[in-house]
């Protein structure tokens, strides 16, 4: 075996080098799907992947709840102050349109109950 085992491609006639672990490959000239010769197929080499001395540290929830709770309390206060004034906003409207259109029956009713009654002649 040589130190540099290429093969030809059978559409351009390209050389190729085998790719390591697999039977198939693509041509990198055309692209066309080729076989691999069983004398130069290798076997696929382990990845090393490299672990970062940075980790970011795992979240201990039973020392970490108190400090988290506390950078929460602002967002919950608001979200509740939020919701407060929803739910005050949903009976304030309906319940100022009803006494509006009951004032508005009321003074067409009482402005119209004299001359109904015959007071202004």
């Amino acid at each position: 075996m040589t130190s540099n085992p290429t093969f030809s491609c059978s559409a351009c006639g390209a050389p190729n080098k085998p790719e390591a672990g697999t039977s198939r490959m693509a041509c990198t000239y055309c692209g066309t799907n080729l076989t691999i010769p069983e004398n130069l197929q290798t076997a696929a080499r382990p990845r090393v992947e490299k672990i970062s001395s940075k980790a970011k540290p795992v979240i201990r929830l039973e020392k970490e709840a108190p400090d988290l709770l506390r950078k929460a309390e602002p967002i919950a206060r608001k979200a509740w102050n939020l919701y407060a004034g929803w739910t005050w906003l949903r009976w304030l409207l309906p319940t100022c349109l009803t006494l509006f259109v009951i004032g508005c029956i009321a003074c067409v009713a009482l402005g119209a109950l004299p001359s109904v009654l015959g007071l202004f002649k």
